[in-house]
């Protein structure tokens, strides 16, 4: 009984919310054709690009590689989850999305694979490799040792890039649950939490 309730409830707060957005989006018709059309490509584009930009400084435009940062099992500590991450460093000259997010063969950046505990606030550098074009599969990386686990230094490049990284991928495995929740909404509803 408590279950059907609850299904109950999950069904008509989507239908309210449902309603609210698309009355939100008729809105008092000042969006034109165009304008809708542009934001519809502009959000399949985002959602199809592989990086996401962390944040920018003088030198470097600092990517979040998608498809390959995740939860991984802490190394020889089972019980525990770290975040694998691999960042892009494109020159900052490169400004446009276009060429930040297209590969190039002449094009020179640097990829960094990080370990990032969120729990314990530190990090663990693995390696850097500097890329022109397409990088190969054969670099050399630190192996893990317990013993690397970094401290942050306030506003050190290590601290903007974790703190980056855990605003993205939540402080725990699973708290990104949300997000996925919402897109999902957003999604296949249209709503927007």
């Amino acid at each position: 009984m408590k279950k059907l309730f609850i299904l109950l409830a999950v069904c008509a707060v989507l239908l309210c919310s449902w309603t609210v957005v698309s009355a939100h989006e008729a809105g008092d018709g000042r969006h034109d054709a165009a304008e809708n059309a542009a934001e519809e490509e502009n959000n399949e584009a985002a959602k199809d690009t592989k990086y996401e930009i962390l944040f920018e400084d003088e030198t470097f435009i600092y990517l979040l590689d998608k498809e390959n940062t995740g939860w991984i099992r802490k190394p020889y500590d089972v019980r525990k989850y770290v975040i694998d991450a691999w960042v892009k460093m494109m020159p900052y000259e490169l400004s446009t999305q276009q060429e930040l997010l297209e590969p190039s063969e002449d094009r020179k950046y640097y990829l960094e694979h990080y370990l990032i505990d969120p729990e314990t606030n530190k990090i663990q550098f693995l390696c850097e490799v500097e890329v022109t074009g397409r990088p190969e599969n054969n670099i050399t990386q630190r192996k893990y040792d317990p013993a690397n686990w970094e401290g942050l230094v306030p506003e050190s490049m290590e601290d903007r890039i974790f703190h980056a990284i855990v605003r993205k991928m939540g402080k725990k495995k699973g708290d990104g649950t949300i997000k996925q929740f919402s897109e999902v909404l957003e999604d296949v509803f249209r709503i927007s939490i």
